[in-house]
């Protein structure tokens, strides 16, 4: 079996984030087969509401 996990979340930086990764993959080194995607994207804008 595979197990996948997606979790998205917000970072202030490049840098954040790849420091959010590295936490991720100490967490995951017992793990051999372990594989991690990372990837950064921008945050969609938030459609307009009319009051």
């Amino acid at each position: 079996q595979l197990c996948t996990i997606r979790i998205g979340f917000p970072v202030d930086s490049d840098e954040q984030a790849i420091e959010y990764k590295k936490k991720i993959s100490d967490v995951l080194a017992p793990i051999p087969q372990a594989r991690i995607d990372f990837g950064l994207i921008p945050v969609p804008p938030r459609p307009e509401t009319h009051a």
